[in-house]
């Protein structure tokens, strides 16, 4: 019997399994009368939930009598993690209700599932009970919260959790300062940062990729080249995700030779990187490098999204380039971009300005967003709203 356990328990313990060995584990549980105990029930509803079976994971968490908090934590971040957050925060209600406490990663669980829905007064609610049960202080759930505060823009609602726990660690510091940096609060971000070096604790990639996150313009060159620098001293830059956040920094400030000179160095720049370099040469007039640069991505097999293929139209449209234009026009329609709002834009103000036959718009919705890229007498990044009546 003890040899059989053992074998059940290293079975389980694995960090993935087939859904069918998962079943067959279930069943020998069940022939043991092990089913009602919430140990075993918690590690098969984590091998139920990896295998996307969740009609099982719950069928397993309701037939548990006893449901311990792992338990609890189990089937909430099931659902969380499947993007069902309204049944996750349902269960999460239950849990309140029920006899068992939620611990620091049920709120830590819960709070990462209203910051991906998005849900601002879930979280604050969350916010609330976190309070009440006594986790205030701890890193794990402020952790979660200054996150989900900060994708929100509720910065000073993150900077209170933050201040709220009296030694964070490196992680709350990074999350603090990578939120600061997402809503472009850089004064703020520099003097978390320059507190967290008093403090003693070391920066690691992590810190420098949240300070230079949406890091762009002009104005911020000598900012980001201080940061590099410091990559630089700190041994950081050798990360290839540090790296592609200063090639991506630098594109954003209009530094290309220094983004270009960093590219380079990549082993694998990921298509963020990419991006961020063909965007760059685009708005500051290199448009023949930029599509040079798209059409050496397209030979390494690397897939474009939506984004940058309406990047690379603007500067075909820059350069009027009927050659270049009808080349993008027919990899637009070889991948199927077409019926992407912002590629059908960029085509029409290309085949405007090549003087040709607006192409066809039907996959437009009546209303759609035209970015007039280097328009004469418009500002970069102005828009126009145009309105289509079909006939």
């Amino acid at each position: 019997m003890s040899a059989i356990l053992h074998a059940l328990l290293t079975q389980l313990s694995k960090p993935h399994l087939t859904l069918q060995t998962t079943k067959q584990l279930h069943a020998l549980v069940f022939r043991l009368h092990l089913s009602h105990d919430p140990f075993y029930a918690t590690r098969l509803v984590r091998l139920y939930s990896i295998n996307g079976d969740l009609t099982s994971a719950r069928n397993l968490f309701e037939v548990t009598p006893h449901r311990s908090v792992y338990l609890w934590n189990s089937i909430i971040r099931a659902y969380a993690q499947a993007s069902m957050f309204d049944q996750a925060y349902s269960l999460f209600l239950g849990m309140q209700r029920s006899d068992t406490r939620p611990c620091n990663y049920t709120f830590a669980c819960i709070t990462r599932a209203c910051t991906e829905d998005f849900n601002v007064d879930g979280l604050r609610m969350v916010h609330g009970g976190l309070m009440v049960a006594g986790y205030g202080s701890d890193i794990v759930s402020s952790s979660a919260l200054v996150v989900g505060y900060s994708k929100m823009g509720k910065m000073d609602a993150a900077r209170t959790v933050f201040d709220g726990v009296r030694y964070p660690d490196l992680v709350l510091w990074n999350s603090m300062i990578s939120g600061y940096g997402s809503v472009e609060m850089w004064e703020e971000s520099l003097d978390l940062f320059g507190t967290m070096r008093r403090s003693g604790e070391m920066p690691d990639r992590y810190t420098m990729v949240g300070m230079l996150s949406g890091l762009g313009g002009e104005r911020l060159l000598v900012i980001g080249g201080g940061i590099h620098c410091l990559c630089l001293k700190s041994d950081l830059d050798s990360s290839d995700h540090v790296a592609s956040m200063l090639v991506s920094m630098y594109a954003r400030c209009e530094c290309l030779a220094s983004a270009s000179k960093l590219f380079k160095s990549l082993l694998q720049p990921d298509l963020v990187t990419r991006s961020a370099l063909i965007t760059g040469f685009s708005q500051s007039g290199q448009c023949e490098k930029a599509l040079c640069m798209f059409r050496e991505m397209n030979l390494e097999a690397k897939r474009a999204d939506h984004l940058l293929v309406a990047s690379v139209l603007a500067a075909c449209a820059q350069l009027a380039s009927l050659k270049s234009g009808s080349e993008m026009h027919g990899f637009i329609l070889r991948h199927g971009y077409e019926s992407q709002v912002m590629v059908a834009s960029a085509l029409w103000v290309l085949h405007t300005k090549a003087s040709e036959q607006v192409p066809k718009l039907g996959s437009l919705p009546d209303h759609a967003v035209i970015t007039c890229v280097d328009a004469p007498r418009m500002p970069r990044d102005e828009t126009i709203v145009l309105t289509f009546n079909p006939t």
